[in-house]
């Protein structure tokens, strides 16, 4: 058998193991989709068989799965840590109001300041205001909805909130800031 045949066996021999090697560590360290399905379900608090997921894909260098899913005809995105599978993010409204609720006399919802506003975003994604640079607070109205949309910094991610008048998280996102 010529040289250059054996190096070649021997390249081809290499790349499979290192292949099989990444296949395994994939396997082993990340956990499976159907799994991520069913804590998204959870955790929004809605059967598993009422969603319709569009994409689940596995980002490597932020270990996390980007997901998106339907309810309702409506699309929702999902990012879900791929080790432990704790949801990190959805924009999914997860605090809405039930469609029996009955109405009293009794004024039932208060607004908060924008300092509450930000303590509840600071709880929601479990930060400490001393890590962070505040970049945008501001009080807007969108989709009829009066709230504040709130924006901070650390050295890898910027955070984005916004909290609607009654302390509701409407929307959270985590990215990096060098994507």
């Amino acid at each position: 058998m010529p040289k250059w045949a054996k190096i070649l066996i021997g390249i081809v021999a290499v790349v499979a193991v290192i292949g099989i090697g990444f296949f395994i560590y994939l396997k082993v360290a990340f956990i499976e989709k159907d799994e991520v399905k069913e804590n998204i379900a959870k955790y929004i608090k809605i059967d598993e068989d009422d969603l319709y997921f569009e994409n689940i894909d596995l980002e490597l260098e932020n270990k996390q799965y980007e997901v998106d899913f339907y309810y309702n005809n409506n699309e929702y995105e999902a990012k879900v840590d791929a080790k432990e599978g704790k949801v990190v993010f959805t924009d999914y409204p997860l605090n809405q109001p039930s469609q029996s609720t009955t109405t009293t006399n009794e004024e039932t919802t208060s607004e908060i300041t924008l300092e509450e506003a930000k303590e509840i975003a600071l709880k929601h994604a479990n930060l400490n205001e001393k890590d962070l640079t505040l970049v945008k607070e501001r009080e807007e109205r969108d989709d009829g909805i009066n709230q504040y949309e709130i924006e901070w910094r650390d050295t890898t991610y910027e955070y984005d909130f916004e909290i609607s008048k009654t302390g509701e998280v409407l929307h959270y996102d985590k990215d990096r800031i060098h994507d």
